[in-house]
């Protein structure tokens, strides 16, 4: 009797847990959901095992599918709503966007950051999710146990929103070999006119 009273506690405890989970989840899909466009200073770190790199530059966004990140070092990537073009890492070059395509999935994991979608992402890429709240943000997790899910080698999305706001504030890209590429947004300005220009190439 006693065992059941252990396994039916810690039975209702995760599903008290998964409910608290998804009710965050909820509410930052909810606020972020209602931006309609955003312009932000944006830092990006990548750190490896023997080297980090840092550079610093844009981030324009119109909903549901525009992007625009440029930095001082020239590097950039956009995404509109059929193609993406980028000059950064491994990535040199315009590509198509496709549903179930590697390109769409780097994609989404940016504009599902911005929308607060990160159920969305787990749901497409089969990741498991866990949050927690420390240092005034709700960190989201998305992890995949399977190799190279996306394609693009990265084993974990982090989402970091602001506590107080439940507004985005840093998107954090794990590889399989370990490097840790950081995006942090600062200064920024929402729900404002946008040059549409700036996705188109």
């Amino acid at each position: 009797m006693k065992k059941v009273i252990i396994v039916l506690t810690a039975l209702l405890f995760a599903l008290h847990m998964q409910a608290q989970d998804k009710a965050l989840l909820d509410q930052i899909k909810t606020v972020n959901g209602k931006i309609t466009s955003f312009e932000a200073n944006l830092s990006n770190t990548l750190a490896k095992s023997d080297e980090k790199r840092v550079q610093n530059g844009t981030l324009h966004y119109v909903k549901p599918h525009e992007f625009a990140a440029q930095f001082n070092t020239g590097k950039y990537m956009i995404v509109n709503e059929k193609r993406i073009k980028m000059d950064i890492g491994i990535f040199h070059g315009t590509f198509r966007l496709k549903d179930g395509g590697n390109m769409q999935a780097l994609a989404n994991i940016f504009l599902h950051g911005f929308q607060g979608r990160a159920q969305d992402l787990a749901n497409e890429n089969n990741y498991s999710l866990s949050t927690k709240t420390e240092g005034g943000f709700h960190v989201i997790t998305a992890t995949t146990t399977k190799k190279r899910l996306l394609g693009i080698g990265y084993k974990q999305v982090i989402y970091k929103y602001h506590t107080d706001s439940h507004l985005l504030k840093e998107i954090v890209l794990i590889s399989y070999k370990g490097s840790v590429d950081t995006y942090t947004i600062s200064n920024v300005k929402y729900n404002v006119a946008v040059d549409k220009n700036r996705f188109q190439f």
